[in-house]
């Protein structure tokens, strides 16, 4: 019992133990986070920005500048920023760095520094050498070394990658040169030149899409290169890297060395480069060092916030973007439309669709419309004219039933007529027989002779005046005189009117009654009129059978009144009186008065009925002088679209005959 006592002492004794070690770790812990975070607080922020080339290159400083705004964005208490550079791409470092070190050391044992960021190939090799003499125990953050040397990052650094995309490159000169099978690449002999000029042979040749014949031009001076560039077919591309130095010892930015080579070249030259853009590249999948510089500084600002161990810490790279110069590529004959969809272009050639698109946009749309409506009026004016050809066709052949109708109600008359001037024809034949088989007189055979012609020539005009009314009549506007017009149909309704002994009173006063009208049309108006007339006179006593007919100017225009004393209107009849189809008549169609309005109308004038005082009704009719109208052509069409409107109306809904 003692011992198992004893056991669990010792057991309770560890576990104390081992919680006493968790809490001693766990305040540890948070004591040197503390002591983290008051390193970083309290006092501006101190950052040694160390570039590998001359900061002054537009790429470096395009870089920098972003390296800068990112941390000076977040930062509480401010940032002091410190710039140094060895231009080891342009100088001998071996010569310069004991001096190079020395001055780094004399200016920084007295200042604490919060970070270290390096940029490009020689930072790494430096700051691997010398961080821990220079800025012992500060973070490192190493940016713009490709992928291909993550292996040289040491561990304890943080890391940004940058990832030329040369294949994306490639792949830009194999759609724009489709025959292309010629590589040359261009670049200097510093160390960062002849590393990228093995890239750019090795992608290359591993390409499966196309087996390029690869050259490099290294370190040949810029006449050189001029003399060469001059030479090459068009199925031949180029490839610049870069140059930092020439063969000659000759320094220079590489960017620089972009304008007098595209100057001589007659093939296009690519590279990754943003800052080769504008000075006569044509394309490539450039990196951007504005990304870069933003990724570089968010990690060192993260660091310095505590938010990220910097041991081995990194982030994805930046992932690079198809650019192309359309000027240039326009200017070597090839097309811009072979590229990528989502490739930026610059240098774009002024043009009205890509300066003002929206613009463009809008005016087609517009005129689209515009076009279309006019088309869809064009359809609709077609159509309606259409119509209104059809609607005259039924107007004229209305009509002419109404004249088939009327001379259905004059053919007593008519026959009447006719019958007499042809007796008396049969009459003087006879008596001419007679006189020429005995010894006749000269001068009655020609007296005989005499009233047969003048018999004849009766019959025939009545004949002809019949013929005239019911031919086929295709509606002809023109200038015409209404009294010589109503004339000729009071002539027909003269026969009538001696069979059913009305008298007829005339009085066509008006002076120069000229119209704009169809002749036998307004005869057709004067004949209905007159015919209802007289239908209306049927139970009248015979001496008050009188039929008036006038013309007086009225209205600056010209007035034809019809009245008779017959049994009038009625008060429910006045409202209907033109409605189609509408009849007082126990055997009429309903279609006379309408086919006088719809003629009226047509002609641009109007027709109203009215009782007459003493008993009766008056018709008047009103027509505008030839004066106020156009003289329409010949053809089937009325003369204006009120007419037109008023006809097809009244087809459904107007006219009558009482």
């Amino acid at each position: 019992m003692n011992e198992e006592h004893n056991s669990r002492i010792v057991a309770t004794s560890r576990v104390r133990r081992a919680q006493l070690r968790v809490h001693v770790i766990r305040w540890f812990f948070l004591a040197m986070l503390g002591l983290s975070t008051c390193a970083y607080a309290g006092h501006p922020w101190r950052v040694v920005i160390l570039p590998g080339a001359d900061p002054t290159q537009p790429a470096a400083q395009e870089q920098i500048r972003a390296v800068r705004s990112s941390i000076a964005a977040v930062a509480p208490d401010g940032v002091e920023f410190y710039t140094d550079a060895l231009d080891d791409l342009r100088f001998d470092s071996a010569e310069l760095m004991p001096s190079f070190l020395a001055l780094m050391r004399k200016k920084y044992e007295n200042t604490r520094v919060d970070v270290v960021i390096g940029l490009a190939d020689f930072a790494l090799d430096f700051t691997k050498r010398y961080h821990n003499e220079i800025w012992p125990g500060v973070p490192v953050v190493i940016s713009s070394v490709t992928d291909a040397r993550e292996k040289d990052i040491p561990p304890e650094f943080a890391f940004v990658p940058l990832r030329l995309d040369l294949d994306g490159t490639l792949q830009l000169a194999e759609a724009l040169q489709p025959h292309a099978r010629h590589l040359v690449v261009v670049s200097g002999v510093a160390k960062l030149d002849l590393r990228f000029a093995r890239r750019a042979v090795d992608a290359a040749r591993a390409r499966k899409s196309r087996p390029w014949a690869v050259d490099v031009w290294s370190g040949l001076t810029v006449s050189e290169l001029q003399q060469r560039l001059a030479t090459l077919d068009r199925d031949t591309a180029v490839l610049y890297t870069t140059m930092y130095r020439d063969r000659t010892g000759r320094t220079f930015f590489p960017y620089e060395l972009v304008a007098p080579m595209a100057k001589a070249s007659s093939v296009p030259i690519y590279g990754w480069y943003p800052t080769y853009l504008g000075h006569g590249l044509a394309a490539g999948s450039v990196i951007s060092f504005e990304k870069n510089g933003r990724l570089t500084g968010g990690l060192a600002a993260s660091i310095l916030l505590g938010k990220v161990v910097p041991r081995g810490a990194t982030t994805a790279a930046s992932a690079s973007q198809c650019a192309a110069d359309a000027g240039a590529i326009e200017r070597l004959g090839l097309r811009a439309g072979d590229l990528p969809a989502n490739c930026e272009l610059i240098n774009v050639p002024p043009s009205l669709w890509r300066e003002y698109r929206a613009i463009v946009l809008i005016t087609v749309a517009v005129v689209l419309l515009q076009a279309l409506t006019i088309a869809a009026l064009l359809w609709q004016r077609r159509h309606r004219q259409i119509a209104e050809d059809k609607a005259t066709l039924r107007l004229a052949e209305l009509a002419r039933a109404g004249r088939f109708a009327l001379a259905g109600e004059l053919s007593a008359s008519i026959a009447h007529e006719v019958g007499q001037p042809l007796g008396a024809i049969l009459s003087n034949a006879d008596a001419a027989g007679m006189m020429l088989s005995n010894q006749p007189e000269v001068s009655e055979v020609h007296l005989i002779l005499a009233d047969i012609r003048r018999d004849a020539l009766r019959a025939n005009q009545v004949v002809q005046r019949l013929r005239a009314l019911l031919q086929k009549h295709t509606l002809l506007l023109g200038p015409l005189d209404l009294n010589e017009t109503f004339d000729e149909a009071l002539a027909l309704l003269g026969l009538e009117s001696r069979r059913r002994n009305i008298f007829i009173d005339p009085n066509l006063s008006a002076e120069n009654a000229l119209v704009l009208g169809d002749r036998v049309q307004l005869q057709q108006v004067l004949l209905n009129l007159a015919i209802n007339a007289m239908d209306a006179m049927e139970n009248t006593p015979p001496g008050d059978r009188i039929l008036s007919i006038s013309t007086r100017v009225s209205e600056h225009g010209y007035e034809l009144t019809v009245a008779d004393r017959g049994h009038g209107i009625s008060p429910e009849a006045g409202a209907r009186l033109f409605d189609s189809l509408y009849t007082t008549k126990p055997h009429g169609m309903g279609l006379g008065l309408s086919i006088v309005r719809t003629i009226v109308e047509s002609h641009g004038g109007r027709v109203s009925a009215a009782a007459r005082e003493g008993g009766g009704s008056v018709f008047t009719v009103w027509l505008p002088p030839a004066a106020e109208r156009a003289v329409l052509r010949a053809g089937p069409e009325l003369d204006n679209a009120a007419g037109k409107a008023t006809f097809e109306a009244s087809l459904t809904t107007q006219g009558g005959h009482p």
